[in-house]
């Protein structure tokens, strides 16, 4: 598909000339990280026969498409799986364990944020961002530190959120949605031209006015292949917001719109910036989102989603179409990968009959405390609780001379008889003990010492999860991800078993012929390299 006519303008008046260049490279001359949130291998498959022939089935059937890539982790933040693949190593190693913690050594009950600004009066649409302190380099970093600074490294995504996990990003291309003015937002002061002129172009502005129905009949679509109904729900959407909400144009995030912008934007960046042009090998990061804006938990099939993704199809077919014309996919190495952490809702679960309920991590954190007054006395003994952690009182242990090992003992106890938990360990024993296997090793990978809790739990299964006062429902599991390497020396293979996606890193390092993040433990994907290093 090609792009829209207003973009095909823009690009010939605005861009540089550039000569196409069709011999290969020892090393691929740009990469490009496309992550989708939300997207997931059953997504992929069942689809497929929906998608057209050329957006992500031409990635599928010609790409190495690794089915169960497996993030290792016991939470549902992004950020982790986003740090985990881009360094090679888990929370344990690199200290992302969730995007906030309890400082457990202050009397203080502020829970602070330590990768985006904990200061409210500075926004992500401000225009001001402050990337996660990773506690082990990246590709991006190694890649910066190798060709020393020559290299471009771009990144493109409709939140900052999603592009402080990363490592080093060169912060002239750093680019973000901005929901209050409608912009594509840099981390530089400076305005580079062709930015300036995509943004005069107001798409978003545009985009406000428009609604966003379903692209094809309801009927058809995965939600109501089973329901015997005549009148499948219908949804038609404004995408206007009221102005009192302070973000006019917060609704293109997490609607087919906003990947649209994502994907011109794009355009203009790799031409306007002459990615993957010169001897130096470029990076560049992109986020798209198969998340819709909607309120409300959604099933991994719900119609909006559905739209969602055959809308981004063909997305994914004009960007293929712009690597092709611009910069030879005989010198792109794609990688489409994704966090997903969409789950069956208890509703489908009752419907089968299976065990479920909700649990609420803040309650069960005062139910806590009231059973450790009942033996220490008086006092918040739990200073709090995050993402199926437990955080005690630090300073207070210490005063009253209680020991931290007994306390966390006795109340991994107690929460064994809470409805829900499945399991419970203390940061004690994940720190004197090594687990191989199962949950309790996937909780030592992501225990990282002065962030982490005093003590963890995990959910039994089919049990979701209510934070923010119930606004929002989590379904936790450990789901498995697509992974795919397309163009550069890649060969048409699909596997099946699980792999770690902290082996994309080490991947990644290897076809570029630079140094493994330091702290990677990860290990290059056979089928990936051994085909791509060949003579």
């Amino acid at each position: 598909m090609k792009l829209p006519l207003i973009i095909v303008t823009y690009i010939f008046v605005f861009s540089l000339s550039y000569g196409q260049n069709n011999q290969g490279s020892q090393v691929p001359r740009l990469v490009i990280f496309l992550n989708i949130d939300e997207l997931r291998t059953e997504h992929l498959i069942s689809l497929r026969d929906k998608f057209s022939h050329y957006g992500f089935n031409q990635l599928v059937n010609k790409g190495t498409f690794y089915h169960k890539g497996n993030y290792n982790t016991n939470s549902s933040f992004h950020g982790i799986k986003r740090a985990n693949m881009h360094t090679g190593s888990y929370p344990n190693t690199h200290g992302i364990i969730g995007d906030s913690w309890y400082s457990t050594r202050t009397d203080t009950e502020e829970k602070s944020s330590r990768f985006i600004t904990a200061d409210e009066a500075v926004r992500p649409d401000s225009g001001h961002i402050q990337f996660a302190t990773l506690h082990s380099t990246t590709i991006t970093d190694e890649l910066n530190l190798y060709y020393k600074g020559q290299s471009k490294v771009a990144s493109i995504s409709l939140s900052p959120l999603n592009m402080a996990y990363q490592g080093f990003s060169d912060k002239k291309l750093t680019f973000w949605f901005n929901r209050t003015t409608g912009k594509m937002t840099s981390a530089d002061t400076i305005e580079r031209p062709w930015v300036e002129k995509f943004n005069s172009m107001k798409f978003a502005d545009t985009y406000t006015q428009r609604q966003w129905g379903p692209l094809r009949d309801l009927k058809k679509y995965q939600e109501y292949i089973s329901k015997e109904t005549e009148n499948p729900r219908h949804f038609m959407y404004e995408m206007k917001t009221k102005a009192n909400k302070g973000l006019p144009y917060q609704k293109i995030i997490g609607s087919p719109y906003g990947n649209v912008l994502i994907r011109d934007f794009m355009a203009s960046l790799i031409i306007n910036e002459q990615m993957g042009k010169d001897a130096y090998p470029d990076i560049l990061s992109i986020n798209l989102s198969c998340k819709p804006f909607t309120q409300g938990p959604h099933e991994i099939f719900d119609a909006e989603i559905e739209d969602l993704l055959l809308r981004m199809d063909l997305q994914i077919e004009s960007i293929i179409q712009l690597i092709k014309d611009n910069v030879g996919l005989e010198r792109t190495l794609l990688v489409l990968s994704a966090t997903p952490t969409t789950g069956w809702l208890p509703q489908t679960l009752k419907i089968n009959k299976l065990n479920t309920g909700v649990f609420n991590g803040k309650k069960t954190a005062a139910l806590l405390n009231l059973y450790l007054m009942a033996i220490y006395g008086q006092g918040k003994w739990v200073k709090g609780y995050h993402d199926k952690q437990f955080y005690f009182n630090h300073p207070l242990l210490e005063k009253e001379s209680i020991d931290l090992n007994e306390i966390q003992k006795k109340s991994a106890k107690f929460l064994l008889e809470v409805s829900g938990i499945s399991k419970t360990i203390t940061a004690q024993h994940l720190r004197v003990n090594e687990y191989t296997t199962g949950i309790y090793h996937q909780l030592q990978q992501n225990y990282f010492y002065g962030r982490s809790g005093d003590l963890f739990i995990s959910l039994k299964p089919g049990w979701i999860e209510e934070i923010n006062g119930g606004q929002t429902i989590k379904y936790e599991h450990n789901c498995y991800a697509p992974l795919i390497f397309f163009g550069w020396n890649t060969k048409t293979e699909q596997i099946f078993e699980s792999v770690n996606m902290i082996d994309v890193a080490p991947t990644i390092s290897t076809l570029l012929q630079i140094t493994e993040p330091n702290g990677c433990i990860g290990e290059p994907l056979k089928e990936v390299v051994q085909q791509s290093l060949l003579p």
